[in-house]
């Protein structure tokens, strides 16, 4: 064996210089099984008018990690519904206050807009915090190493984008005042560039720190594809469009006249109003796509390399279906709608470990009890996602 190897042509590879070959991930639950679980959130929640929410939340991670396979191991969900309750709890006061507080007085609605300014985005780390530190894989919890002064830095201006227009209009300020304010939306790609990097740049995996070396404006990139792509659409579709109404107004002008002509022209312009709210709906999923693609695929762990790869008209024809089949079926298709979409993503990810997996993981160790977590963001256990 030892001759072998050593007269062994130059480039050839050994067994031992092989290079493990990618993880997939898959997910082994089903529509119908999530179905069942649903139903029951749904009507335990309106039955206890929201409370149970927080446990419909808890029932339905455990069921999607837990069925989320990865070399051999699964996810879990450990988080407290209790916790989640007292988080709701506050973030419902809170808004619901925002809701009426100009209509008791000027000073009450400006103290409030305050408070959700500065409350907000301490709330957003902490959800993160909350669901990550809860999320386990092989004995290990996620985590989110993010610090409170970079969660202003990212989440103050979306907020403000929220919260402030409809204060400005409660207290009657000039209407410039107000348009110069929604120009900060031509931000947004920028913005949401800034979420993503702080989301997958502080990703923690024991005592792993990922690494995410992206910056802002490439993960803002898909944005401005998007909008290109939108404007080729929209001049396709009117080329198209153009060539169709002389066709059907030289077709239809010999047929039936004027009548015939106008039908046609509606028949147009009905074709024209469908396909542009379709291509209106393909922007979502092309930017979902690319900046998921984007984002994931820079994230890596020590050893650990992720690959996202998914494609973006099967993606649509997925939304599509989903939209569809929900809206014919009155909602019930919803839980079907999200184990597909959650199948469909999980098994469009990668991990790649030159050295190992097995090796990688090992290396992780649980982190010390002063680094995993403030007493307060703990125990809001907020989690701003239903």
């Amino acid at each position: 064996m030892d001759d072998l190897i050593e007269h062994a042509a130059p480039g050839t590879p050994t067994e031992a210089a092989v290079a493990p070959a990618p993880l997939s991930l898959s997910f082994s639950g089903s529509g119908a099984e999530y179905f069942r679980i649903w139903i029951v959130n749904l009507l335990l929640s309106v039955a206890t008018l929201g409370i149970y929410s927080a446990w419909a939340k808890t029932r339905r991670l455990q069921y999607f990690y837990r069925n989320t396979h990865l070399a051999g191991a699964s996810f879990d969900f450990r988080g407290d519904p209790k916790a989640i309750l007292r988080g709701r709890l506050l973030a419902v006061a809170v808004l619901g206050a925002y809701h009426y507080a100009f209509g008791l007085s000027r000073t009450t609605g400006l103290v409030i807009v305050a408070v959700l300014l500065l409350g907000l985005p301490f709330m957003m780390r902490s959800a993160l915090r909350f669901r990550l530190s809860n999320t386990w894989y092989r004995g290990l919890p996620f985590g989110f190493s993010g610090s409170v002064k970079h969660a202003y830095l990212v989440y103050l201006l979306p907020i403000a984008l929220v919260v402030v227009p409809s204060a400005l209009a409660a207290l009657t300020l000039a209407p410039g005042l107000l348009g110069a304010f929604f120009l900060l939306y031509l931000l947004w790609p920028l913005m949401h560039g800034a979420m993503r990097r702080y989301q997958h740049r502080h990703l923690v995996y024991g005592d792993q720190q990922a690494s995410f070396p992206l910056s802002i404006f490439r993960l803002a990139l898909p944005y401005l594809q998007g909008f290109l792509v939108s404007l080729a659409i929209m001049l396709i579709l009117g080329i198209v469009l153009i060539i169709l109404g002389a066709i059907v107004g030289v077709t239809s002008a010999g047929a039936g006249g004027k009548k015939g002509v106008d039908m046609g022209m509606a028949v147009v312009i009905i074709i024209g109003i469908v396909l542009f709210y379709l291509s209106l709906l393909m922007i979502g999923p092309f930017v979902a796509v690319r900046l998921n693609n984007r984002a994931w695929s820079a994230t890596a762990f020590p050893g650990v390399r992720i690959d996202c790869h998914m494609a973006f008209w099967s993606y649509f024809r997925l939304q599509l279906v989903n939209v569809l089949l929900t809206l014919l079926t009155l909602g019930l298709f919803r839980p079907f709608a999200a184990v597909r979409t959650w199948r469909y993503r999980i098994e469009h990810l990668r991990i790649d470990a030159p050295e190992g997996f097995e090796q990688a993981t090992h290396a992780a160790r649980r982190r010390p009890a002063a680094a995993a977590g403030d007493g307060v963001a703990d125990f809001i256990g907020v989690d701003l996602s239903w």
